[in-house]
């Protein structure tokens, strides 16, 4: 008698559940990644072990030229500091009284600052691609020596903006002459701002590509 052979089927998998939770995990991945901006003041910045990451602070970069910039996250901050500086400078300076309102607006939206403060009409009344190439290729940073302190103001400005709710962090290059960074303490503590965070990035296998933490 001969052998009956049975008959085999080849099993069929539906993927299209699969493919519908893996199209919807992918949209959200996109949907809610932050991307890190673009530094418009390039630094290299050292790193350390012993670290704690902060929120909420005023950073003031120096570059290896030894020129400092402010930066800030919060919008509503920044319009008031720009406010609190108008009125400071405003009897010397008499263009920082006639700001408008969209020029306000406008350094509301800029994350990283350095420029002199008798510039800042001027600089705010260029259109968007003009002010990008003056932040790439012309922005040399905020005076603070000890005649011309503006940064010390503009930290000031930012902590009665903040009613003194604000930390102050400094990053310089890992290439920045000390004396650059000591400068800057200087101008600080001639305000009597006497607490400030140096900020690095962390060191080791833990470290994410572009954390920011504050040296202990």
């Amino acid at each position: 008698m001969p052998r009956v052979k049975p008959k085999r089927s080849n099993p069929v998998i539906d993927m299209t559940a699969m493919c519908d939770v893996s199209f919807l995990l992918l949209t959200f991945f996109i949907l809610t990644a932050k991307f890190k901006p673009q530094a418009i003041v390039a630094v290299d910045v050292p790193m350390a072990r012993a670290t704690t990451q902060v929120d909420n602070v005023l950073v003031i970069t120096v570059n290896k030229e030894g020129h400092a910039f402010v930066s800030l996250k919060e919008k509503a901050t920044r319009y008031a500091m720009l406010e609190q500086m108008s009125e400071k400078y405003g009897d010397r300076y008499t263009m920082l009284t006639t700001l408008t309102k969209n020029q306000k607006e406008f350094f509301s939206l800029v994350d990283t600052w350095g420029t002199p403060v008798e510039q800042t009409p001027q600089v705010l009344s260029l259109d968007g691609q003009q002010f990008k190439d003056y932040q790439e290729k012309q922005m040399k940073g905020i005076p603070y020596d000890s005649l011309n302190n503006q940064l010390g103001d503009w930290v000031m400005a930012a902590r009665y903006a903040t009613q003194g709710d604000i930390k102050i962090g400094i990053k310089g290059d890992k290439n920045t002459p000390i004396e650059f960074i000591k400068q800057v303490i200087k101008s600080l503590t001639a305000k009597n701002i006497n607490r400030m965070i140096l900020i690095t990035t962390l060191a080791g296998p833990q470290a994410e590509e572009g954390e920011e933490h504050a040296a202990n």
